[in-house]
């Protein structure tokens, strides 16, 4: 086990024909681990969302000058345009991979997001898990304010593009099918 590792119990829930338990625990030490390997769990690394994660929290604090990981947790503008234009390149894409792919980006740069902020990925998932239990929902319409504000950003981006040159110009124009999730992201 990692130095000083130790665990916070959160929850305890039992199956459906109650002959398991799940034990839902938040692991805390340097590394926070809960296997003689140091592991998180006795069945390897994380993998996915989770292994990025720990990458980026890692790297939040020891990320070298000049490296692009830096830039980001450094440079709010960069990385809201990077949201920006990652949700409109998913707002693109049609065919399977490209979506997946323009996915992966868009959630690469809200983990950078939320670990600049101080968030984790258990802390979306406990909102998303609320949100599943309301009664009520709003209607799902997008925001006005979130369009226009989208736009600038996007024309901003396009506007340096084309001083750069007419194809930097056309691959960086932001389309109006792309700009209401755009605003989503720019929030």
């Amino acid at each position: 086990m990692g130095v000083g590792a130790w665990q916070r119990l959160c929850r305890v829930a039992v199956d459906s024909d109650g002959d398991a338990l799940r034990f839902t625990v938040r692991q805390y030490g340097s590394p926070p681990s809960f296997c003689h390997r140091g592991t998180l769990t006795c069945w390897g690394f994380p993998s996915g969302l989770r292994a990025l994660q720990e990458t980026l929290q890692s790297r939040r604090g020891s990320a070298p000058a000049g490296s692009y990981t830096k830039r980001l947790f450094d440079d709010s503008t960069l990385l809201r345009s990077k949201l920006v234009e990652e949700a409109q390149e998913l707002a693109e894409a049609e065919e399977p991979d490209d979506i997946a792919s323009e996915a992966a980006d868009l959630l690469f740069f809200a983990l950078v997001r939320c670990v600049a902020a101080g968030v984790t990925i258990a802390d979306v998932e406990a909102h998303l898990d609320a949100r599943a239990l309301k009664l009520a929902r709003r209607p799902g319409n997008a925001k006005a304010s979130r369009d226009s504000a989208a736009a600038a950003i996007l024309s901003d981006k396009a506007k340096r593009a084309a001083d750069k040159g007419p194809v930097a110009a056309w691959s960086q124009a932001p389309s109006a099918g792309a700009l209401a999730l755009a605003a989503a992201a720019a929030a």
